[in-house]
């Protein structure tokens, strides 16, 4: 019997793993059979002989032959099989041991690495339809009402005129999966390594810019992921409607510090959602995401506090 090798799957897998329906069909019909051969494996999922042995390879930590070739599950594989059967997606908890991950810190990583967040978004047409979409209105709305405008992870008061509210709001979304799509090819290191003979397009290519359909999901994803930011613009709608006067006078000591503060808040419940896309739609470890959503988030931090020097705010 052929016996794969056993050691901890890094994170970088781990995502790959999660990024793809197809290696997920993969486990799902092998730990449903038991045992299978690869023609019956391709038949029952209507794919090609060169994608399922891609796939394949990929998934060679969770998928062995016995002595007849026949394609069975590892214990780590069988991990991830009991899981998409339970839960139908995982998470890195689920390929941990079970002495080695409580249920408190597995509950902790879903809430600060939501990659379950983004399999329906990915996977799920009417999700990718609905959910940016929805986020996108309410975002938009809130806008609106208050007369904010988003740069990166701040906001910005403006005259009320609903087209350039509406555009500034697009416009940012575009700049933050430039500099996020940046900042992952960079710390990708793909830039400077690669396999012998592979060119620097398709080094690129394994971060981003994989297919066009991708970059959709991906931007449509960057949306949702925006939402949190909200928070601040929703205080302000909320205070506004109800006369709550939450918010002190403008322009005073209380102003700037009670508005910073639900500023702040926004932008902490914002952060887990950036790294957790980052990883997922980059196929990248949880520590260089967080990484980059951190300089995004310094990035914003140090243009807006020359926006307040040169008087723009």
């Amino acid at each position: 019997m052929l016996i794969a090798a056993v050691r901890e799957p890094s994170e970088e897998e781990l995502v790959w793993l999660l990024r793809y329906r197809t290696r997920r069909r993969i486990l799902l019909a092998i730990g449903d059979a038991g045992k299978i051969s690869a023609t019956a494996l391709r038949d029952s999922l209507k794919i090609s002989t060169g994608s399922l042995y891609y796939n394949l390879r990929q998934l060679r930590r969770f998928v062995t032959q016995d002595k007849d070739k026949n394609y069975m599950l590892t214990e780590e594989g069988m991990r991830v099989y009991k899981a998409l059967k339970e839960k139908g997606t995982i998470t890195a908890a689920d390929l941990m041991e079970a002495n080695r991950q409580s249920r408190a810190a597995s509950i902790l990583n879903s809430i600060f690495f939501p990659l379950w967040l983004y399999t329906p978004l990915y996977e799920q047409k009417a999700v990718t339809i609905i959910l940016p979409a929805l986020s996108a209105v309410i975002s938009m709305t809130l806008l609106i009402y208050t007369r904010q405008v988003p740069f990166l992870m701040h906001f910005y008061s403006v005259q009320p005129n609903v087209f350039r509210i509406i555009g500034q709001y697009l416009l940012n979304i575009g700049v933050l999966y430039c500099l996020t799509t940046l900042l992952a090819i960079a710390f990708s290191g793909v830039l400077f390594r690669g396999r012998e003979g592979e060119g620097l397009l398709a080094r690129v290519r394994s971060i981003a810019w994989h297919s066009g359909l991708d970059e959709v999901k991906f931007l449509a994803s960057l949306v949702v992921a925006c939402l949190p930011l909200m928070i601040y613009p929703a205080v302000l709608s909320v205070n506004k409607l109800f006369s709550l006067g939450l918010i002190p006078a403008e322009k005073t000591a209380g102003y700037y510090l009670v508005t910073g503060s639900f500023l702040t808040i926004s932008q902490v419940a914002a952060l887990p959602l950036f790294t957790a896309l980052i990883a997922y739609g980059r196929r990248m470890n949880s520590s260089t995401a967080a990484l980059i959503t951190l300089i995004v988030f310094f990035i914003s931090h140090i243009i807006n506090q020359l926006f307040m020097i040169s008087g723009f705010t």
